[in-house]
């Protein structure tokens, strides 16, 4: 941490008193204006910006702990989530009953920061058209126009030029900046591949007018040295946090078991604090809000805290032994993920990442250039480009519908993506076909459903510290699998191209052919979790007959005054795009609603 010192990590102890003990702090010490529970992606942006005024006091619970390190910074070595210094935390989801029971690992990040310390770094913030279909539905103030400012706040775009400043930000703090070089020949090939087969190319995927059948570098969030860009580095660095630690309380390694409410005059109740207690088992501390306290715990944590505080779905807290604060049937519903199916192509040696794993010589040269000069492998987070594509211009024998370029732009109201195509310098995450194949490099296309239908979040029990049960009832839905052939197909064609550009590709880990028949067995066989939880605690009427709300525009929980939820979690639908930005977004907002609200509504 030199030159600033050490990251000013507090223990329960440290930011509350004990539960039960009589008489409260004389000082005031333990009573905050605003407690955020949970420093992942929302909260360290929250807690940043509650905390820029000197006369407001704000604490953070986070379970996981600063773990900041050299290691944690280089894009390469914090994406590999196999390594024990890696901070993630694993589970198992629960078995999925459309593809036979299937039982797949689902995946948090668990360190100031949350999973933008572990994730792929991808700078995505979705199509136009998502948010003006938020707005069109009744989210008043959640359109594209409305929340654009927002992203740009955030956002330190690096080498923005003037086009791009129309719709990016470059004076935030969290750095981002799309890639200009193809590190391999296979993703160059991939890359020609897909012009070849009508793709269009776009310069900018976060651009409000794309085209939803097109090819686009990725934007990948790392500053101007190169170092991922994560949510604790970009709004609660060491030097911030010691600078306002008078006023801004980080509590790490700990756990908040419940939410104290405390009855209202005229019936209902409001959120007054938290129970804390360390990650291991010991004493119950008691932390007091004066103003708001603001859930950011993700799209499974911030459910799971509702429904320990007694606010949720009123048969399954009863079922948990849970005293019914408020029957909420929304808590936990709709949760969202999107499903990935992996191909797996044999290549070139030198044209994967698995390269570094058997030439040291390789591995020492890519890791010089990256430290004196902040480029090659080690900068490399697996991808370089993505393609989408809706699956209403793509035929069954995966060609693009003929079209103007009118028709695709992303405005319209109907246009969203629903396929998205990474291609990656490396195999099925978890497989062993490195192993059986000691002379062949790996090249993977990994293909995710964009608009999945929803699972649930339910509590194990109520031990807080009990992973939840999450159901991602992938393929329940016939249409997945409509979606999934022409994606799978699409992975093919790619393939093929490459082959035919004269370029040695072969076949690993894919469909056995083409018929409906073979394409769905491989998707329900190689299905695996996208990791990109949303829409459990969503944003919409509390009695909506099909999706019931949790939050209202305002993002707060109905029928608990001072409570709110400002997380993936909010999200009406998942966006089509990897949501880091778009939760980001969402905090910037609720910290604006919160700073700007009358002082009646807290």
């Amino acid at each position: 941490m030199w030159p600033f010192g050490t990251y000013p990590e507090l223990t329960p102890d440290g930011v509350a008193y004990l539960a039960g003990y009589n008489s409260i702090s004389k000082h005031g010490h333990d009573v905050y204006d605003y407690i955020i529970v949970g420093g992942g992606t929302a909260g360290c942006v929250l807690a940043s910006r509650l905390s820029e005024d000197p006369s407001t006091r704000v604490l953070v619970v986070e379970r996981g702990r600063a773990a900041s390190s050299w290691k944690s910074r280089v894009p390469l070595l914090s994406t590999n989530l196999s390594r024990p210094y890696v901070p993630a935390h694993q589970w198992d989801a629960q078995p999925l009953q459309s593809v036979g029971g299937r039982v797949l690992p689902m995946v948090i990040g668990r360190a100031l920061g949350g999973t933008s310390r572990i994730n792929s770094m991808v700078y995505s913030r979705g199509f136009a058209s998502e948010y003006d279909r938020w707005s069109k539905s009744g989210r008043n103030g959640w359109s594209y126009d409305d929340v654009l400012p927002y992203f740009m706040k955030s956002e330190g775009r690096l080498g923005c030029d003037s086009e791009e400043a129309a719709h990016h930000g470059t004076r935030g703090p969290w750095h981002n900046k799309p890639w200009a070089t193809i590190y391999s020949k296979s993703s160059e090939k991939a890359l020609d591949a897909a012009k070849s087969l009508g793709f269009h190319s776009v310069n900018d995927i976060n651009a409000p007018n794309v085209p939803i059948v097109g090819v686009s570098p990725i934007s990948i969030m790392h500053d101007e040295k190169s170092r991922r860009s994560s949510m604790a580095d970009a709004f609660l660095p060491t030097a911030l946090a010691i600078k306002r630690k008078n006023r801004l309380k980080i509590c790490t390694g700990s756990i908040v078991t419940s939410i104290g409410l405390e009855p209202v005059p005229g019936g209902g109740c409001r959120a007054a604090g938290v129970f804390i207690e360390g990650e291991a088992f010991g004493k119950t501390f008691y932390a007091r809000a004066r103003k708001e306290i603001i859930l950011c715990c993700g799209a499974i944590g911030s459910p799971q805290l509702l429904m320990l505080s007694g606010i949720g779905p009123k048969k399954h807290l009863k079922d948990m032994g849970i005293t019914v604060q408020k029957d909420l049937p929304g808590v936990g519903s709709h949760l969202q993920d999107h499903p990935r199916i992996i191909t797996t192509y044999r290549v070139p040696m030198q044209d994967s990442l698995r390269i570094l794993e058997v030439s040291f010589i390789r591995m020492i040269i890519e890791f010089i250039k990256y430290v004196f000069l902040g480029t090659g492998l080690f900068l490399y987070p697996i991808a370089q480009f993505m393609l989408i594509a809706s699956s209403k211009f793509i035929t069954d024998d995966a060609q693009i519908v003929p079209h103007t370029l009118s028709q695709l732009d992303s405005r319209q109201p109907d246009n969203i993506p629903d396929i998205e195509i990474v291609p990656v310098t490396s195999g099925q995450p978890g497989g062993s076909d490195s192993a059986a194949r000691p002379k062949d490099g790996l090249f993977s296309f990994a293909a995710f459903l964009l608009q999945p239908r929803s699972g649930t979040v339910r509590l194990q029990s109520n031990d807080p510290r009990a992973s939840p049960l999450c159901d991602l009832d992938f393929f329940k839905d016939a249409k997945d699998y409509e979606v999934a052939r022409k994606a799978l197909k699409l992975c093919k064609r790619l393939a093929e191209n490459m082959r035919r550009d004269g370029y040695r590709i072969a076949e690993e880990t894919v469909p056995r052919s083409e018929s409906d028949e073979d394409l769905d067995a491989f998707a329900r066989e190689q299905v695996i979790s996208g990791f990109h939880y949303t829409s459990t605690c969503r944003m919409a009427p509390e009695h909506d007959p099909e999706h019931p709300g949790v939050v209202d525009d305002e993002l707060r929980v109905y029928g608990v005054q001072g409570l709110r939820v400002a997380d993936c979690s909010v999200f009406p639908n998942i966006t089509a795009g990897h949501p880091q930005a778009p939760a980001v977004m969402v905090a910037e907002k609720c910290a604006d609603m919160i700073l700007t609200a009358s002082p009646a509504a807290h």
